[in-house]
């Protein structure tokens, strides 16, 4: 059975070449992309590192310099994961 594509629903930028994402998979995923730095069009400090936007599609990250990662090479990278708790009411 086909499971649905997983998407990039959050992202936060804790420190230069971090990334943490929260994915519709129901994880949370703490990368560290510093391993990309060689790649000319990496961001070259935290405040081209904070100039950044999901795709339009979820599926990746751009930054503002065009530089860009899939959502798989995130979770490929990617130090730890966790489960998001869903908080239900009532």
């Amino acid at each position: 059975m086909d499971k649905p594509t997983t998407v990039i629903m959050n992202f936060s930028v804790p420190e230069y070449k971090k990334i943490i994402i929260e994915a519709s998979d129901g994880y949370r995923y703490y990368s560290d992309l510093s391993s990309l730095s060689k790649v000319y069009c990496f961001p070259k400090n935290l405040i081209d590192w904070s100039k950044i936007s999901i795709d339009p599609m979820g599926l990746g990250l751009i930054w503002e310099n065009r530089f860009e990662v899939h959502i798989d090479q995130i979770i490929g990278l990617s130090e730890k994961s966790e489960k998001i708790l869903k908080f239900q009411t009532g």
